[in-house]
């Protein structure tokens, strides 16, 4: 808890400009990516749930209290909302904090306002695509906007021209999503894995092995494309971390052969190749595919009709492309239209359909 309040404060200091961020303390500039991973340092570092209705006899539930136990000092203002509702002044006092707990175990829940920069139900209303993750979730748009929306330039005060106010009502409960599950194990240089990690493993295609589970899915995948004249080529899938050492080491080599120095040779080479650890290939989810009549593992691949069929169908199966084009500021990861990761059809067919990253979507399910 006292990591999360520490970044959390560091969040409430960003003059926001932009996709970028001044974090005064450090006096650094924030690109996105580095917001985003901010985001999800507090995401992990607290426990964040839907706010329901309260409970009989005033108490909060365990649900309740979750959500309540989110700071949301950000966007409150006493004095605000002391002038709106003098009910509460009535019932509760004007003290600032006494008003702000009135917020955030009741208040929030019955539709009220925390300041004149932010309307929960403008928030939801502005953004479609937030009304797909968080339905009806009021304390979730809240926190979404504290996270990510402010950063993201995201509008609160009012209506965008075009725009309805929407309902709270007319939502639905969206339910909520397990990160914890086997198929939606983040890894990054963020999120890294125990090197030790070895998951079970079968033959897949051309000598390549994949996760168990994942296995016959590729396989089908493959078979799938076939018969639609599509050959694919399975380049690479599980690695063990002893595998990806040496591949990193490798490309940090590769770096000092150009005249970089051992710490940006290794910054360049985890762009490429990732640390052993922080390869999602050491998990046997993810796969390096190509066309089979064009198995180098270039941008170029974007252009073969294998890639183009994967880029069109991979949801179905359950995988996403993993590293899109002009992402590499959230995944830190280059452009590799050949890396393809397993999340499950549900997770990929939002993460498709919307164009957003694996990052991103872990960071808006984890509220």
């Amino acid at each position: 808890m006292k990591k999360q309040t520490e970044l959390l404060n560091r969040l409430k200091i960003m003059a926001v400009t932009g996709l970028r961020c001044f974090d005064i303390e450090r006096g650094v500039i924030l690109k996105r990516k580095k917001l985003i991973q901010t985001a999800v340092a507090i995401v992990g570092a607290a426990i964040f749930a839907a706010a329901a209705p309260m409970s009989v006899a005033g108490t909060l539930t365990t649900i309740e209290a979750k959500a309540a136990a989110f700071d949301y000092h950000v966007v409150f203002d006493a004095t605000f909302y002391a002038a709106a509702y003098p009910d509460v002044v009535a019932a509760v006092g004007s003290d600032a904090e006494t008003l702000y707990q009135h917020y955030v175990t009741s208040g929030m829940l019955e539709g009220r306002q925390p300041s004149a920069s932010f309307n929960a139900q403008i928030y939801m209303s502005n953004y479609e695509d937030l009304q797909a993750v968080y339905g009806n979730n009021i304390a979730a748009y809240v926190q979404h906007y504290i996270l990510v929306g402010m950063g993201e330039g995201r509008i609160a005060d009012h209506l965008i021209a075009g725009k309805s106010l929407v309902s709270f009502d007319s939502l639905v409960t969206v339910q909520t999503i397990d990160l914890s599950a086997w198929n939606l194990v983040l890894v990054n240089h963020e999120n890294p894995i125990s090197t030790s990690y070895a998951p079970e493993v079968t033959l897949c295609a051309n000598g390549e092995y994949m996760h168990k589970d994942v296995t016959p899915i590729v396989q089908q995948m493959i078979a799938d494309a076939k018969a639609q004249g599509i050959n694919l080529y399975l380049a690479s899938g599980y690695r063990s971390a002893s595998r990806q050492t040496y591949l990193y080491n490798r490309k940090v080599n590769y770096y000092k052969s150009l005249g970089y120095g051992q710490e940006e040779s290794e910054k360049l080479a985890a762009t490429v190749v990732n640390p052993p650890g922080q390869s999602e290939h050491q998990t046997g989810l993810c796969m390096d595919i190509t066309d089979a009549s064009y198995i180098s593992l270039t941008e170029n691949q974007e252009n073969t009709a294998g890639y183009k069929w994967l880029y069109a169908h991979c949801a179905e199966y359950g995988f996403i492309l993993r590293y899109p084009k002009d992402k590499e500021n959230v995944t830190g990861v280059i452009y590799e239209p050949w890396h393809f990761r397993y999340v499950g059809v549900e997770a990929a067919t939002e993460i498709m359909s919307r164009g957003i990253t694996f990052e991103e979507y872990v960071a808006e399910h984890s509220l």
